[in-house]
């Protein structure tokens, strides 16, 4: 099928929006506590049975004292039942004067993560007001399987619009921290964009770059550049080791879906 090049234009408001610096932001007054994000994933490998995970918070600026900061579960919202599908090892933090990062340790089942379970939490504080935003988390519990004989160098095929776009390699980049996440400089290659648009001189921009989640036979891939898209989701074989995802793209005017298929080189 040939590529339906008239409408694949690039939004103006997109480009010139990707061309502006992001400005960090600053916080004046009291030091204020909230959860880093309103929703996290933990992982429990398979095979062992349960393990020890952290649930991270911040605040918006560093106290010039110790804070103490208390984990508090919410049992109505929650599928997983404290006391059966995990246990809170460590539910009260002291931060010590100047962070602004702390963390809680859960002790998670297998059988939990095998079941999708989730748990909600809420934050407490005796000597730090709480912030308006990211007042709850929701924490999800994700079974991971060990990752074994895995290759890091890749051939990516790219499909759209009914054919093949340019192959390219590409190189994962273990997360620290983790053993099922992996950075890659592009998903649907440096050329893709140029092919797209029949235009040269998009070669080597918009490289859509992000980082891919295996969880067993399922695959995330998390967009590190929102101008380009959101991401997508996919498959993991454990035998041939080929990840493969569709992503959904907000660079073009005109809605489409690309699929990626890495093949270990």
């Amino acid at each position: 099928m040939k590529r339906i090049l008239s409408i694949l234009t690039l939004s103006l408001l997109t480009v010139f929006n990707s061309c502006q610096e992001d400005e960090a932001v600053y916080y004046e007054g009291d030091s204020l506590v909230h959860f880093n994000t309103t929703t996290q994933r933990v992982f429990v490998k398979l095979g062992t049975n349960a393990a020890d995970v952290l649930v991270t918070y911040g605040v918006t600026k560093a106290a010039g004292s110790n804070s103490n900061v208390e984990l508090v579960f919410n049992a109505t919202k929650s599928t997983a039942v404290l006391g059966t599908d995990f246990t809170i090892v460590e539910g009260t933090d002291t931060l010590p004067a100047g962070n602004v990062l702390g963390d809680f340790k859960l002790n998670v089942k297998e059988a939990a993560a095998l079941a999708g379970k989730k748990a909600f939490f809420t934050l407490k504080s005796s000597s730090l007001g709480l912030a308006t935003f990211n007042t709850e988390v929701e924490v999800d519990f994700a079974l991971a399987c060990p990752l074994e004989n895995f290759p890091l160098k890749y051939n990516v095929d790219v499909f759209a619009f009914g054919e093949y776009a340019p192959s390219h390699e590409q190189t994962l980049v273990p997360v620290p921290g983790t053993d099922n996440s992996f950075k890659v400089n592009s998903s649907w290659g440096p050329s893709f964009v140029a092919w797209a648009t029949d235009n040269n001189g998009y070669n080597n921009q918009y490289l859509y770059p992000g980082t891919i989640t295996i969880q067993c036979s399922n695959v995330t891939f998390t967009s590190d550049a929102p101008t380009t898209g959101p991401g997508g989701t996919g498959t993991y074989n454990p035998t041939t080791k080929v990840i493969e995802f569709t992503i959904s793209q907000s660079l073009f005017t005109s809605p489409f879906n690309t699929t990626c298929t890495f093949t270990p080189l």
